[in-house]
């Protein structure tokens, strides 16, 4: 078969052996040494969760396989760099269940490996057509802002919750929302349907972070892959915490999180203090409000073969706290 061929996009897994053959390709092209640090991260795995939303979206009208693989691998890379370069401003330890490419090698080998993944994501875009460039590029350039806003905000006790949301949006959202937008563009779906898969991937995004910052509250370290209370020690704010700590701004809760070098132990007892303010449960109930939201969007859209994994998809995220 022609790899240019047009067909309807695989909707299971089997697009991951390929994806990861690619990302592998794509990571130790240049510089086999950098490769070898970046490929130990990708090796790890991870949920490829925005890689299967790609493959999913584009299942609504059809799209050359070969094209969907690349995207797929910048989409990844991305998020892959992305994750390097949290970790060395988070000074974290671990990530998907191993020691962090910054506590083996140092912040600076780090760094370098992420920047070096994001260059190999734009190598990766070099196969789409123009237009899909200038959409990935376009996310980039939000997603770089997001995390300049999240950094400027960090141990900022009086952040407000809607900046915290629009942080998410940026960060998080857009590399949920891009998949599905690209996915459906490539496949050459109209444009409206295009913008409802868009919407859908936002929302779940939004509802998957909010999730995700709750299980560092209340999470189990072991299937975290890394300790809880990671991003309170990191300054590193959560909604949930922020409602807490606008109950009572002069209190216990503040004066633990305006330090910036938390113990295990304080951070361990403002957890305690988040969870008795019954916060978690509000933060849990707007994720369940966002999920909602995608899964309205989603409804905007005609029968197609992926359009039941999606639906499930929102709603395992929306009972991940459940």
């Amino acid at each position: 078969m022609n790899s240019s061929e047009t067909l309807p996009p695989p909707v299971g897994n089997g697009w991951a052996p390929r994806l990861a053959h690619a990302m592998h390709e794509a990571v130790t092209a240049q510089d086999a040494g950098l490769g070898r640090v970046a490929g130990e991260l990708i090796r790890h795995g991870g949920k490829r969760l925005r890689p299967r939303l790609l493959f999913l979206s584009a299942s609504l009208g059809e799209a050359d396989e070969a094209l969907l693989v690349h995207a797929a691998a910048a989409i990844e890379l991305m998020h892959v760099g992305s994750l390097l370069h949290d970790d060395v401003m988070d000074g974290a330890a671990t990530r998907r269940g191993a020691p962090s490419v910054n506590s083996r090698w140092g912040n600076a080998h780090a760094a370098t490996t992420g920047t070096h993944v994001l260059a190999c994501a734009m190598a990766e875009l070099a196969h789409l057509p123009h237009d899909a460039m200038s959409t990935v590029t376009e996310a980039a350039f939000t997603l770089c802002s997001g995390q300049l806003r999240e950094t400027e905000h960090v141990h900022d006790v009086d952040l407000p919750v809607d900046e915290h949301l629009e942080i998410i949006r940026m960060k998080t959202a857009t590399l949920f929302g891009l998949p599905c937008r690209l996915g459906a563009e490539l496949a050459g779906c109209d444009p409206g349907h295009v913008d409802a898969l868009f919407r859908y991937g936002q929302q779940l995004g939004i509802a998957f972070q909010l999730t995700d910052d709750l299980l560092d509250l209340v999470g189990d370290p072991v299937d975290l892959g890394k300790p809880t209370g990671t991003d309170l020690r990191a300054g590193v704010f959560s909604y949930s915490v922020l409602l807490a700590l606008r109950q009572t701004p002069g209190g216990r809760l503040a004066a633990l999180l305006r330090h910036e070098n938390l113990s295990a132990r304080e951070a361990t007892e403002a957890a305690a203090l988040v969870r008795r303010a019954g916060t978690v449960d509000m933060a849990r109930e707007l994720a369940r409000t966002y999920a909602d939201g995608a899964a309205a969007a989603l409804a905007e859209l005609p029968e197609f073969p992926g359009r039941d994994a999606l639906a499930a998809t929102a709603r395992r995220i929306a009972s991940r706290m459940e």
